[in-house]
């Protein structure tokens, strides 16, 4: 039998960037993108245009507050396949698998 190794666990956190987990790249792109957009918006002195302009940004910071901080690793791809399949990829919950006919219950012995 080999020996277990440490994986060192817990060294590994999860990254978080203004309270967000998934990462500091794609904060900070949407959030550059956004910036250009509100700075060619208020060259034209257009107020809409520049709440336009803070959409990427918004977006972005939405979808990891929602669909990745504090979720499991695959909730994203789960919830798309539960819309597109009528299921997710997920095991079935233990309540809903079927039972292994070779192992007998306690109350049938």
């Amino acid at each position: 039998m080999r020996t277990l190794r440490d994986t060192q666990a817990k060294l590994r956190s999860k990254v978080k960037f203004f309270g967000v987990e998934g990462g500091v790249l794609p904060v900070v792109i949407s959030a550059a993108v956004s910036a250009m957009l509100i700075a060619i918006a208020s060259q034209s002195g257009s107020i809409p245009m520049a709440c336009l302009g803070a959409i990427p940004f918004v977006l972005t910071f939405g979808y990891l507050m929602v669909f990745v901080t504090g979720r499991r690793p695959h909730f994203t791809r789960d919830l798309v396949c539960l819309f597109l399949y009528g299921r997710s990829l997920s095991p079935v919950p233990p309540g809903k698998q079927p039972r292994n006919p070779a192992v007998r219950n306690r109350a049938n012995t």
